[in-house]
């Protein structure tokens, strides 16, 4: 595909009508197109579900192509609530961690060109390198095997080159040089330091001259392209103004070397999309090199997938070998994903950390909403024009409902509800009289374990398990979590609802009770899945249950569930109160 020549025709259908604000322009960055055409039953499949993603409060842009034709490129939300400035397909933002793949192709180019090999020693690149440092190699600095700490200070840390470098070397390792993983952004600030070494040129000039712009990225870096700032998209956190990434601490020439490296670096899903063909092995760098890059090498701590030199890589049940990255400060998030066997690729970025790209655009998301059949669609919910962000704002706050409560977060004009107390979950999930019976009773049975597990006694999970299983075995995790972390304030039972087909446990168990354990540092959600026979099965990680109230009218509001099934329930606000069905809840008790 000539990367300088793309045909964009407006769309007249159902999905284009979906998103109002887009006004995209063309992967070759042409302005002057409004819309982009939606090319073929998987393009309008994942226009789809993103629209009803938008509507829930994501913002961001997705470049999706397969075998070289792009078939969705597309903005949606907002870049800047303030303004009410349309996220588009041109908008530029940082890409965090996938930063990660610029410098390992880098080293890779280098080592090509006979400037050095993946198997050196960082002694030949840095003097005075402590004893427990010395071997570790270039190959370990790229796969997350040297040991070295995840980070050694914060982000926006103005820290230069010589005290980021003295600081790493005086960090503990994590583990003995290539005998295990660890990620660390560390290591690699380390290999940007290598590739200005060897190249004799500053990271990003390396990376603009000899790669970025070859293959076509003419909006990709730090600070060298001349960005219109007015594109740059406004990151959102827990729905207030952020601000941006860039110069956020930064020193004269770009990022602190707590970014430079390893995260920071901004771009456009245009670009990314340029991008495939090196990835391929189609441009810059030779396909035995790109194979070598994207080869996972050493397992992550998950069990099954591997890192290998920038990338992740991992083999799905149904799709085949999946070849990504995703990047996050945990505002601004992107998602690279290649999947070869399809030739199917997508690059999704976003700006709020309400509605993270990397995970509304996860493989498994974008992928099944685009091939499979049965993936379940979030709804369409039509904002109205007169929706205001300030209205949103002065409903905040907490609603009170017979024991239990709902907490709105303004996010723009939506109310983000996370739901206390189970006759709040059995009025939003319409649980039945006789569901209503059952999680009182299991509910009970866990007040009683974690009142045990707060004490710190080893079988405080006896309650809750079957009478031939061992109440230490099942407890024994919990008190090792516990201790981990410390300082265990206080347990709630939120409360239990059911897991209806497509929901995140369907298949784990009939129902979850939601447990918030506070710390004094830190919190932890346990979801805690039930056989059918009410015995306990397992604890799951996952979010707060919440839903997502959408302005649909004069104080009505489409009350969605965050997540499958996408439980719907339409409420009123008056008088300061939530009226849901028949009942009323008041921010006051």
């Amino acid at each position: 595909m000539n990367k300088l020549l793309i045909y964009f025709f407006i769309v007249f259908n159902f999905f284009s009508c979906t998103s109002k604000n887009s006004n995209n322009a063309g992967v070759s960055g042409d302005n002057s197109i409004s819309k982009v055409e939606i090319k073929s039953k998987i393009g309008k499949n994942i226009d789809r579900y993103l629209s009803g993603m938008e509507a829930l409060g994501f913002s961001g842009a997705i470049v999706v192509s397969e075998d070289d034709e792009v078939l969705l490129y597309k903005g949606y939300g907002l870049a800047d609530r303030e303004t009410r400035r349309p996220y588009t397909s041109n908008t530029i933002q940082t890409c965090g961690s996938i930063t990660k793949q610029f410098t390992a192709a880098a080293i890779l180019l280098l080592e090509s060109r006979g400037k050095l090999s993946v198997n050196d020693t960082i002694t030949k690149y840095f003097s005075e390198v402590p004893e427990d440092k010395r071997n570790i190699t270039i190959h370990q600095l790229l796969t997350h095997s040297s040991g070295l700490p995840g980070g050694i200070g914060p982000d926006d840390e103005p820290i230069g080159k010589q005290d980021y470098l003295d600081r790493a070397m005086k960090a503990p390792l994590q583990f003995s040089p290539g005998t295990e993983y660890g990620y660390s952004n560390t290591g690699y600030s380390l290999l940007a330091m290598i590739v200005e070494k060897v190249s004799g040129q500053t990271y990003e000039a390396f990376l603009r001259e000899e790669l970025l712009l070859p293959a076509g990225l003419t909006e990709t870096g730090y600070v060298l392209p001349k960005w219109n700032r007015e594109q740059m998209a406004i990151g959102y956190r827990k729905g207030e103004r952020w601000g941006e990434v860039y110069q956020r601490g930064w020193i004269e020439d770009g990022p602190n070397w707590h970014l430079r490296g390893n995260g920071g670096m901004h771009t456009t899903v245009g670009d990314m999309y340029k991008w495939l063909k090196t990835v391929q092995g189609r441009s810059v760098l030779s396909k035995e090199v790109a194979k070598r890059w994207t080869t996972g090498y050493v397992t992550e701590s998950n069990g099954y997938s591997k890192y290998g030199y920038g990338w992740v890589v991992y083999e799905h049940s149904r799709w085949g070998k999946i070849i990504t990255h995703s990047g996050s400060n945990r505002i601004f998030e992107a998602n690279f994903v290649w999947v070869p066997e399809k030739d199917f690729f997508f690059y999704i970025q976003g700006n709020t950390s309400m509605f993270p790209a990397a995970n509304v655009g996860s493989s498994s998301n974008i992928i099944d909403a685009a091939f499979d059949s049965t993936f379940v669609m979030p709804p369409l919910v039509q904002i109205p024009d007169s929706a205001n962000p300030e209205t949103a704002r002065q409903r905040a706050g907490t609603y009170y409902l017979d024991g239990g409560k709902l907490e709105l977060i303004a996010d723009d004009t939506r109310l983000l509800a996370k739901l206390t107390g189970q006759s709040v979950f059995d009025l939003m999930f319409n649980h039945s009289e006789e569901q209503k019976s059952r999680f009182t009773e299991l509910n009970n049975r866990i007040r009683i374990a974690m009142d045990k597990l707060q004490k710190g006694q080893k079988d405080a999970l006896s309650v809750m398990i079957g009478n031939g299983d061992d109440p230490v075995e099942f407890t024994e995790p919990f008190l090792r979590r516990i201790n981990q972390i410390g300082n265990l304030d206080s347990m709630h039972v939120i409360g239990t609802f059911a897991n209806k087909p497509g929901s995140r446990f369907h298949d784990a168990g009939p129902w979850t009770t939601f447990v918030y354990a506070e710390f004094a540092n830190w919190n932890q959600y346990w979801n805690l899945i039930w056989n059918e026979d009410g015995t306990y099965k397992e604890n799951r990680s996952g979010p707060w249950p919440t839903f997502v109230l959408i302005p649909i009218g004069k104080g009505r509001y489409q009350g969605v569930r965050l997540g499958h099934p996408w439980n719907m329930k339409e409420i009123q606000y008056e008088n300061n109160c939530l009226i849901i069905e028949t009942q009323h809840a008041c921010t006051v008790k």
